[in-house]
């Protein structure tokens, strides 16, 4: 006899005790082999919570020994006053360390060098503005920074039907070519020699937790940080030999003033077959459906300098609002039915009231 599969409540109801119990742990998930259950006749559902629960109670702390302070740190996106580069750089600077904090317009900068903190103007998406940058840096410490951390970002916040694609394109330029661009630029700068204990510099990418998302209305936006995580992947394989540690960065929700402003491009046409669910489109994109769980950035900026001084900091590094539970739950999509992930993120959109609101007019 064929066992029956687990209902669609029973896998979520489990699912979501688990979020509640572990999610705020803040402790480094490292996953043993799992197979996937959801497969031929299916799983039991109490072969379901034992596959989860190995998953999710396979924690380990890491060594929480600091070493002695690095010398440069150059932090890039601190654009002005509130933002997220802006918050490590004061976090950094905190510490003790030398830190240079960039700017396309150093009159949004004055918070940053009233604290002592050396500003410079940097158009990431000009090779002349990141060479002179480069070299400036260069100039002031040797030739040698111990870490660089790529913050930059934009957005764009449509259904895929009504995406602006050269906007979409200028997206990807900012959270994707800008990054590479820099870190090309500055990797002379974090080159060590392995040959000399403790001396690897670390390279950061802030991909956000959007790199392995699947948010409706994101598409853009979650491609980008999926490609620049993509990036980092395949850049920490390529560079440890070099004395190069890369980590992602994955920010959750934070106070920011980012999400209110993406409303201002939500425009549907006045056909879109969207127009039923425009508030829930609106939702999504600006931000509301998450900001009961955004984490202040001081908090967040403290927590992720921190985790980056530990004497052996994790490839990713996951902070903000939300993080911990979104680090699970991308852990055990294996045994969770896509189809079942899918409806999911369809609430979240109001899609499935869409759906219901298709099939009443065919009727």
């Amino acid at each position: 006899m064929k066992q029956a599969q687990p209902t669609e409540a029973a896998y979520w109801s489990y699912v979501e005790q688990l979020l509640i119990e572990g999610a705020h742990k803040g402790l480094p998930y490292r996953p043993p082999a799992l197979r996937i259950l959801t497969t031929g006749e299916g799983a039991s559902l109490p072969e379901f919570k034992h596959a989860l629960k190995t998953a999710l109670c396979n924690f380990s702390v890491t060594d929480l020994t600091e070493p002695q302070l690095s010398d440069y740190t150059a932090a890039r996106g601190a654009a002005f006053g509130g933002s997220l580069g802006a918050a490590l750089a004061l976090a950094f600077h905190a510490k003790g360390h030398k830190v240079f904090a960039s700017a396309r317009d150093l009159s949004k900068t004055s918070s940053l060098q009233q604290a002592g903190i050396q500003c410079l103007e940097l158009d990431v998406l000009s090779a002349e503005s990141i060479d002179a940058a480069k070299t400036k840096i260069s100039d002031e410490t040797s030739g040698s920074i111990d870490i660089l951390i790529n913050n930059a970002g934009g957005g764009h916040y449509m259904p895929f039907m009504h995406l602006d694609l050269q906007k979409a394109r200028e997206l990807f330029d900012i959270n994707v070519w800008s990054y590479l661009s820099v870190t090309q630029a500055f990797l002379p700068l974090l080159l060590r020699d392995k040959s000399v204990a403790g001396q690897e510099s670390l390279l950061v990418n802030n991909t956000s937790i959007s790199s392995v998302l699947r948010t409706p209305f994101h598409s853009a936006y979650s491609a980008s940080k999926a490609a620049m995580a993509m990036f980092s992947e395949i850049q920490r394989i390529e560079l440890q030999p070099l004395g190069i540690r890369v980590i992602d960065l994955k920010t959750g929700s934070l106070e920011s003033n980012f999400g209110p402003n993406r409303t201002n491009e939500i425009d549907l046409p006045a056909d879109s077959p969207y127009q039923p669910i425009k508030d829930e489109v609106t939702n999504v994109i600006s931000g509301a459906t998450t900001e009961a769980y955004a984490e202040d950035q001081e908090s967040w900026a403290k927590n992720v300098v921190e985790d980056l001084l530990k004497k052996n900091p994790p490839a990713e590094i996951w902070r903000g609002g939300m993080a911990g539970t979104i680090q699970l739950t991308s852990k055990i999509e294996t045994v969770v039915p896509t189809g079942l992930q899918d409806k999911q993120f369809q609430r979240l959109g109001g899609l499935d009231k869409l759906e219901k609101i298709m099939r009443e007019k065919e009727a």
